[in-house]
């Protein structure tokens, strides 16, 4: 037989002897008195009913089916009815993730053939979920396919089948694609319970006339996204072109710029002015710090175009830190932490050490910033094949609806008021521990500090 791709193919009526038909719902109690009254319609004719459904849902339908005065118990007993279990049933049949045509054919088509001659050869009335199972899976290729072979089956076993999907199922325009093959592929389509229970032909009318309405309205919207989405590409395309243009311009003036500094400051040093050299310094120092934001910046756009290459070389973690440490003296004494650093012992692996280099200092700078005047822990570990860097300062820390986004480009947990920066250096930091295969995260309380942890793949010892 055929297979179903989630295309178009299925849109027209299918053939065969069965009558196939489908029931969106939106609330099980609307399911539950539809299929009770769709098995009692069989019941009354001498027709067998089979139900494959969850537990839930099958206590849902008989309970339906005893208020409207049938005997279950009695049916179940005589074979009249026969119950299933969605999901331990469609595990019978499916092969790679998708149902196998011969297995389901002997599953489903001995359940049908003993409940058609034990009914004395009249049609039988089946109920099944299990394509909504499938769905909701994220397996429409293998529901759709599965709507199929029930269609081929119907040419060879006389019954009538009614299957049932949680519109919910349906969200994204891809789901509409899969919404249409699913109709195409049944005889006859109920819509939920917002609109089965309308009750007259010119009601029902004017709620086609709306939704008719609101399609339209939803199809300029997707069309107004996608217009929207391409000129916000073209926005960060431009965006990213002028940063990469004034990084590179940047750098030329800062590197004259900061020869000159160093030039100066050896020649206050050797007339022994201190006053000039205190000033030199808190240049130098604002000139580093505006050196650095030139880096971030050249290291956004490199990112953004999958231009972040690698240089890994054995080198020791823990040597990377205690060096990191030492360059940041003049940013610990300025932010007055108190700084304790616990590294056991060397930690080696391939790493690329000034990628790792940065991935400290903004961490440390993070900690000393946001931490200022509290301690500060710095801390090495090694266990097994994972090295791990954890950095914990007790200053304001990072509210749990932030902790994710601060690792994002451009993101900050507090106002750009009271701390300085451009929202990139976790950013940066987590690119950079994620191509290396490793993880970053952060553990916090407002008002207790925060924990950043980084965990990297290393060499066993």
């Amino acid at each position: 037989m055929s297979s179903a791709h989630g295309g178009t193919a299925q849109r027209q009526h299918p053939s065969g002897g069965s009558d196939h038909r489908v029931q969106f719902y939106e609330d099980p109690s609307f399911l539950f008195d539809v299929v009770a009254k769709f098995l009692d319609a069989g019941f009354k004719e001498g027709e067998p009913a089979v139900v494959i459904a969850s537990e839930a849902h099958a206590e849902g339908f008989t309970a339906r089916l005893k208020a409207l005065g049938f005997e279950v118990e009695r049916a179940l007993e005589d074979g009249r009815l026969v119950l299933l279990d969605a999901r331990a049933t469609l595990a019978r049949f499916m092969v790679d993730g998708l149902p196998d045509w011969s297995r389901f054919q002997q599953v489903i088509g001995e359940v049908l053939d003993r409940s058609h001659r034990a009914a004395g050869g009249r049609r039988v009335r089946a109920f099944g979920e299990m394509v909504d199972l499938l769905l909701k899976a994220q397996n429409p290729k293998a529901a759709l396919l599965l709507e199929e072979q029930w269609n081929e089956l119907g040419k060879s076993h006389p019954f009538g089948l009614l299957c049932a999907y949680a519109l919910g199922g349906f969200q994204t325009q891809e789901d509409a694609r899969v919404f249409q093959d699913v109709c195409g592929a049944h005889a006859h389509v109920s819509p939920t319970e917002a609109y089965s229970g309308v009750p007259a032909d010119e009601l029902r009318l004017r709620e086609v006339a709306v939704l008719q309405q609101r399609s339209k309205m939803l199809e300029a919207e997707i069309e107004y996204r996608k217009r929207i989405e391409k000129e916000l590409l073209v926005a960060v395309r431009l965006r990213d072109d002028f940063l990469s243009i004034a990084g590179h311009e940047l750098r030329t003036p800062l590197m004259a710029l900061q020869l000159q500094l160093h030039s100066l400051t050896r020649l206050a040093r050797e007339v022994g002015d201190a006053r000039v050299q205190e000033r030199l310094d808190r240049a130098r120092r604002q000139v580093e710090r505006l050196g650095t934001l030139t880096e971030d910046l050249l290291d956004v756009v490199r990112i953004s175009e999958g231009r972040l290459v690698l240089q890994a070389e054995e080198c020791d973690l823990a040597a990377l830190v205690l060096e990191g440490v030492d360059r940041a003296s003049e940013e610990v004494t300025r932010s007055g932490c108190q700084l304790r650093v616990l590294v056991d012992q060397p930690t080696w692996g391939r790493w690329d050490r000034s990628r790792l280099e940065q991935v400290v200092t903004n961490l440390l700078s993070n900690a000393l910033k946001y931490g200022a005047g509290k301690p500060v822990e710095v801390m090495v570990k090694a266990s097994r094949d994972r090295a791990r860097l954890v950095i914990k300062d007790h200053g304001i820390g990072v509210p749990l609806d932030a902790q994710a986004r601060i690792f994002d480009r451009f993101e900050r947990a507090v106002s750009t008021n009271n701390y300085g920066g451009l929202g990139l250096g976790l950013w940066i930091a987590r690119q950079g521990v994620e191509a290396h295969g490793g993880i970053i995260r952060v553990e916090s309380e407002p008002g207790s500090g925060a924990t950043f942890t980084v965990e990297l793949p290393c060499n066993p010892g």
